[in-house]
């Protein structure tokens, strides 16, 4: 992914609560290694470190769950 792929993603207005959620997950594989390695830089994309950790949460939300899908909290 590219930072300007990556930067369409910080900057979506739904926010990481709508979007994680939704994406697939080789897309949410290859956004949480796309984050690490911005965050792995001098100067990381604003947000970046709140998508990284809300991304990690839907990652063990979905390994938690017994078929391996999203699971929306109501």
């Amino acid at each position: 992914m590219n930072s300007s792929h990556l930067v369409r993603y910080l900057t979506d207005p739904r926010g990481p609560e709508e979007v994680l959620p939704a994406l697939e997950p080789a897309e949410l594989a290859d956004l949480l290694d796309a984050l690490y390695q911005n965050l792995d830089t001098p100067e990381p994309e604003f947000g970046a470190e709140a998508w990284y950790e809300m991304a990690v949460e839907e990652s063990c939300r979905r390994a938690a769950s017994p078929d391996g899908a999203s699971q929306r909290l109501a």
